[in-house]
């Protein structure tokens, strides 16, 4: 868990580079996640009971045991591997404000990443919304910082061109609340950027004046 203060040096972090806020996807999207590395577990237990009973049928009863009972190892094996997998990628993947910049790292396995920046003073705008009905239920949002930076000639194809563009932190809980934040750290940033070096972090638990 990340909370204030802020201690963790992330890489490539400059040595003024302060962070305001640490985050990650929502709770609920590992354990939806953990819930289908069950679910394909149950299914490799479930093949392999129903091919034990095709094994039982042709050759005799007691090598359809021999198979079940290596379905279940294999079954057993992808959850404990499935669920470490999911739960390392969560954990590992963050997202970051600092005094300098928008970040996140995403990892695609335990030990590879991506990582993502947008400087504050490249900054256009920002939003911050529900996408679908399962983020909608679950409160969950995602916010949205527009580059300045020109595409034109750096993507080969419209969804590429999107992606370079935008800047997304998804399914968190507070996205309309790091929306508003945002534009406070901007504002501060683009009348004296040496302010942001004291500015309060943000903490999502308090609201108003209390934050």
């Amino acid at each position: 868990r990340y909370e204030f203060p802020y201690l963790y040096k992330f890489p490539g972090q400059s040595s003024d580079e302060r962070i305001l806020f640490i985050t990650r996807e929502s709770d609920v999207v590992l354990f939806f996640r953990q819930i289908l590395v069950s679910l394909a577990a149950g299914a490799i237990f479930l093949a392999g009971y129903a091919m034990s009973r095709l094994v039982d049928s042709f050759l005799g009863a007691g090598f359809g045991g021999v198979v079940e009972l290596l379905f279940a190892g294999i079954a057993i094996f992808f959850a404990l591997a499935g669920y470490w997998w999911v739960t390392t990628l969560w954990k590992r993947s963050i997202a970051l404000i600092t005094n300098k910049r928008l970040s996140k790292f995403i990892y695609t396995t335990p030990w590879n990443r991506h990582n993502l920046s947008l400087p504050l003073d490249m900054i256009v705008d920002t939003g911050a919304y529900s996408k679908g009905f399962l983020q909608a239920f679950f409160k969950l949002g995602t916010f949205t910082a527009r580059s300045s930076a020109s595409s034109s000639g750096v993507a080969t194809d419209d969804t590429s061109r999107i992606n370079k563009k935008y800047f997304y932190i998804e399914n968190v809980t507070n996205a309309e609340d790091i929306h508003n934040y945002i534009h406070k750290v901007l504002f501060v940033f683009r009348q004296d950027w040496k302010q942001l070096d004291t500015f309060r972090p943000f903490l999502p638990h308090l609201k108003g004046e209390s934050r």
